[in-house]
């Protein structure tokens, strides 16, 4: 599917777009960051 040029000259379209890729990006950075700090065994199971 090739985009037309006049797409990417529409500076609300090209914003709109650039908008919801950094909210994706955050969403999965976010996410990668608090599965890898998750401790590996719960917590209930390291006090006893």
């Amino acid at each position: 599917m090739k985009i037309p040029p006049a797409v990417w000259k529409s500076p609300l379209l090209r914003h709109a777009l650039s908008l919801l890729l950094g909210i994706a990006i955050g969403v999965f950075c976010h996410y990668l960051l608090f599965r890898l700090t998750l401790p590996t065994q719960p917590f209930i199971y390291v006090a006893f």
